[in-house]
């Protein structure tokens, strides 16, 4: 989750202007996570629908205050201060799935990349300049999800690494909210948390149709995403940038400490979000071959990538 992210994943909700009328819709927004999330249910009961939009927010908030890096009594903050913390199931749970994801990825995806950011934003706010080799491959020797440890619910870090939940924490919140409407008998919705979306069954009308915009084009659609019992997430390289020149941004490959530059943007859609919202980075740094390679092999798993000289690739079944 990132302190001040807007909705930089570009996604639109498109619909039929009609049954948006209906009575049976109850929509509400706030802004968590550093972006602006809506929930939106259809349901016959308004006075339901809102009890179980307010309890789905509640547990978006309470997982928010688990996982966020910054807020100071989180416990990911926790952790990345005095390297160890006492962990909910929640935590315990999200480091878990993120290093599974670190090893599918072949350490593309790497929650410890944190000492990386810190740098990038040292370099261009303080010191005004990109960060050199040098000082890259020192902040690359703190980097590394094998120095994370975690015995029964004890999480332990060694001294010089700190984590990011930045890639898939946003996704689980998503899935838990679901769960929270699920519980209170809600058979349509969507969660929408700044463009990465999960949606319980349909809409009266039909399935939720997401237009997906062009990273580099602010009116145009290049393609239409159904959503029914499923989730997408995108990364892409337009998020958040270090640098006027746009050189630098914050999807870094691990690996190397270098932002990664194969491709401007990944869509992801698969069943739950968390899913969706790792593999979308994960692709992103791996790039075209490896990216697409890495989808094809997952039950369940459509993408788009989009390459830096504006290819649009699609895995085999990606539904457009």
């Amino acid at each position: 989750m990132h302190k001040l992210s807007a909705l930089f994943l570009i996604i639109l909700l498109t619909s039929c202007s009609s049954i948006y009328d209906s009575p049976d819709k109850t929509e509400q927004t706030k802004e968590l996570m550093g972006t602006i999330v809506t929930i939106t249910v259809y349901h016959e009961n308004k006075e339901e629908a809102h009890q179980a939009i307010g309890e789905a927010f509640n547990e978006i908030e309470r997982i928010e205050n688990i996982l966020s890096s910054y807020k100071n009594t989180s416990e990911v903050y926790i952790l990345n201060r005095d390297k160890k913390v006492e962990a909910s199931n929640e935590l315990i749970y999200t480091i878990g799935k993120s290093l599974r994801y670190g090893d599918l990825s072949r350490g593309a995806f790497d929650i410890t990349v944190q000492p990386i950011l810190d740098l990038y934003q040292h370099s261009f706010q303080d010191l005004k300049r990109p960060p050199t080799d040098s000082e890259i491959i020192q902040a690359l020797r703190q980097v590394g999800y094998e120095r994370i440890y975690i015995r029964n619910n004890n999480i332990q870090l060694e001294k010089d690494t700190k984590i990011t939940l930045g890639g898939i924490a946003k996704g689980y919140i998503i899935d838990k909210a679901i769960i929270t409407l699920e519980k209170n008998n809600i058979q349509h919705a969507l969660v929408n948390a700044g463009g990465d979306m999960r949606a319980i069954g349909s809409k009266p009308d039909g399935n939720w149709n997401i237009a997906l915009q062009n990273p580099r084009k602010e009116h145009e659609h290049i393609a239409i995403i159904p959503l029914n019992n499923t989730a997408v997430a995108t990364s892409g390289d337009y998020e958040r940038y270090f640098d006027d020149s746009k050189e630098f941004h914050h999807i870094i490959d691990p690996r190397t400490g270098y932002s990664a530059t194969e491709l401007i943007s990944v869509t992801i859609v698969t069943h739950k979000a968390m899913d969706a919202d790792a593999l979308a980075t994960s692709v992103f740094v791996l790039g075209k071959e490896e990216g697409l390679e890495l989808i094809e092999s997952l039950d369940g798993v459509e993408g788009l990538l989009i390459t830096k000289e504006k290819d649009l690739v699609r895995s085999t079944g990606f539904i457009n």
